[in-house]
């Protein structure tokens, strides 16, 4: 829900506000100096982040379909279960087939004989014509028939080869190891050889893959960041959540980035890889995926509460040895979770008020009380992702 204010309210607010800064100021200076509590920034190994939304998808996806027509058998499978490459299916009648095999060996037995009697009919010509008891034509025949021969016995170990692949087609197989669908077609039915109506589908779950859309901003930023980058399996590095996961907690592999932006919507279309060994990621999950846009840089983080700003723009306060407090400008960088990343003009030295700081006059005196920020090694890992609506 937006609110609106007036000028008129905003003036009202603003000069209440300064009303209530007096009177605390005053207050203070009659009371001496107030306690706030102060901390040093604490150094952090940092690396620039975004989170974007997609789906998982498998790959590959593989469609069942017969390569021999035949009255269906039997299905060997259960639905919705993990399935090895290589296993048995379904099983096409196989009767006709073996008959087929049959048939072909005893075509090659028969091409064989005759491949034999002309090869003996040959060598006795060619014995012969060195004598001169046989004619020109009958060694020419001899040849003929010997050629011919070995072209049927050829033909006929085809045929054969063929028989025992339609025959090995029968038993129809996983072609890819992954989670199989339901049974499209039951048996007792006619199955058509290279159906376009597939019998069931088999999708690959491990690995699975997850796309998404990047904003041309946040492209821009990861190809100029990157472009002469070393160490590319951190600029590859994702990590991945379900909608009802408070945390990133899967790992996976930014391995294909579209080479042309999206006119119609300014995007780039982006791919992670991701392990899926136990098979809970399932194609068509919606999810979010954080991949790291620029490469790690040390920096100082302290609270985000402690970072004000103004026309001048961001600054935080420090208190001195003696409690004196001071305006300190600084040059900012992202937001993790609660704290802020200080780019520019802090020292891991300084004593910076991240409490009490209504009680904090610059310029002015306060009683600092030390404590120590208990900031995450991995702040990207700690930030938890956005609330996510599925569209």
């Amino acid at each position: 829900m937006t609110v609106r204010i007036s000028r008129a309210s905003a003036r009202l607010h603003a000069a209440a506000l300064a009303a209530l800064l007096a009177t605390t100021v005053g207050a203070g200076a009659q009371m001496g100096p107030l306690p706030v509590t102060v901390a040093k920034p604490v150094s952090r190994k940092v690396t620039e982040t975004a989170d974007f939304t997609g789906r998982f998808q498998a790959w590959p996806s593989v469609q069942i379909t017969s390569r021999v027509t035949g009255y269906l058998d039997k299905a060997t499978f259960v639905e919705g279960a993990l399935v090895k490459e290589g296993d048995v299916l379904f099983t096409i009648d196989p009767r006709p087939f073996q008959a087929a095999v049959d048939q072909a060996t005893a075509q090659v037995k028969v091409a064989q004989t005759r491949l034999d009697l002309a090869r003996t009919n040959l060598a006795r010509s060619e014995e012969l014509k060195r004598t001169g008891n046989v004619t020109d034509a009958t060694l020419q025949s001899n040849q003929q028939a010997f050629l011919e021969g070995q072209a049927s016995i050829e033909a006929a170990n085809a045929a054969l080869a063929s028989a025992r692949l339609d025959l090995e087609f029968s038993q129809i197989r996983a072609p890819i190891t992954g989670k199989i669908g339901r049974k499209l077609v039951s048996p007792g039915n006619l199955v058509i050889a290279n159906s376009t109506s597939p019998l069931t589908t088999i999708v690959a779950v491990d690995p699975i893959r997850f796309y998404f859309d990047i904003d041309e901003a946040s492209y821009l930023a990861y190809m100029r960041a990157n472009q002469n980058r070393a160490n590319g399996e951190e600029a590859s590095f994702a990590r991945l959540a379900l909608p009802d996961e408070k945390t990133f907690s899967h790992t996976g592999k930014l391995d294909y980035i579209d080479p042309q932006v999206d006119n119609a919507t300014g995007t780039v279309t982006a791919r992670a890889e991701v392990p899926n060994t136990d098979g809970f990621l399932t194609p068509g999950l919606f999810g979010r995926v954080r991949i790291n846009i620029t490469p790690s840089y040390e920096a100082l983080v302290v609270p985000d509460v402690a970072v004000g700003s103004s026309d001048q723009g961001n600054y935080v306060l420090t208190a001195g040895a003696d409690g004196t407090i001071a305006v300190k400008p600084v040059v900012t960088g992202p937001k993790f979770g609660t704290f802020r990343v200080i780019k520019r003009g802090l020292a891991a030295s300084d004593d910076v008020v991240i409490n009490g700081l209504m009680r904090a006059a610059p310029g002015g005196k306060a009683v600092p009380e030390r404590t120590e920020l208990k900031v995450p090694e991995d702040l990207a890992a700690a930030m938890a992702p956005a609330p996510a609506v599925v569209q």
